[in-house]
């Protein structure tokens, strides 16, 4: 073998030296790396080819560790390392087929998770803000006027990897001013506050002859719970505290499940991140 080697690496040298074309040259050299490995491979004992059989299985590499316990059967049918290796050779089996499993259950879970991102973007109104590069979601039945009183939530899409949740309070009025400080929610109960979290959340605003007053921001990791809560109650009244008064409302069943179309459309943009 040594001297078919020693031949081999001559003739390059001298088909180098004779200016022979790079592709004749390649070839040669390819066929002494492939002599080479099979040179390698012939002087390997029963014992390294079953401890290579053995660190492709810890790795997980299931199918190269059935060739080299293929190889080793083939070439050792009667030593001791080919009966441990058929013992293995069992549990590769095993991890190929589980392995071919959850590949299938894989691209099944892809498949369902691409049909339901299709029909719950199906209920949404998508608007694109080209100046700050966001992508805007909301349910089909949300209020888009200002002179009614709402509670709806939406999602921002910057780009494939972040997106967010936002909610919207509404409150107009053609009597008096709140000049709302704190808004409180029961659900079945069970009370939640919305305050400011900065001085001017609050805003105020005169329009078609009634006043308008709402808060429009990012929903916080904390006040996620507190959405699901409102989108799946029974009975949810808002209560609007001002400086002197206060007034409230209790939320319609289409409110409730706009905003529960657009956590089910929120969850499909992230799974299929």
């Amino acid at each position: 073998m040594r001297r078919i080697i020693l031949f081999n690496i001559l003739m390059t040298l001298i088909l180098v030296s004779c200016g022979v074309p790079q592709v004749d040259f390649d070839a040669l050299k390819e066929e002494n790396n492939k002599l080479k490995k099979e040179i390698a491979e012939c002087q390997l004992t029963p014992t390294q080819i079953l401890e290579q059989a053995h660190e492709y299985y810890d790795a997980l590499e299931y199918t190269k560790s059935k060739e080299r316990l293929e190889v080793l059967i083939d070439k050792y049918p009667n030593s001791s390392e080919t009966k441990k290796g058929k013992v293995l050779l069992e549990k590769v089996k095993k991890g190929i087929l589980q392995a071919k499993k959850m590949l299938n259950k894989d691209k099944q879970t892809e498949g369902n998770n691409t049909e339901d991102y299709k029909k719950a973007i199906a209920k949404m109104t998508k608007k694109y803000d080209a100046v700050n590069e966001v992508t805007w979601y909301s349910d089909k039945s949300s209020i888009d006027v200002n002179t009614k009183s709402y509670f709806q939530i939406y999602i921002g899409k910057k780009d494939s990897h972040k997106s967010w949740l936002g909610f919207s309070i509404n409150y107009f009025t053609k009597k008096d001013w709140l000049f709302i400080q704190r808004i409180e929610i029961d659900v079945d109960g069970k009370i939640y506050d919305i305050e400011e979290d900065i001085p001017g959340e609050f805003n105020s605003k005169e329009e078609s002859g009634g006043k308008r007053e709402w808060i429009d921001r990012v929903v916080k990791q904390l006040e996620i719970p507190m959405i699901k809560s409102i989108a799946s109650g029974k009975k949810v009244k808002i209560t609007f505290f001002g400086k002197e008064n206060v007034d409230s409302r209790t939320l319609s069943k289409m409110e409730k499940k706009a905003m529960q179309n657009v956590l089910k459309a929120f969850d499909a943009i992230r799974e299929l991140k």
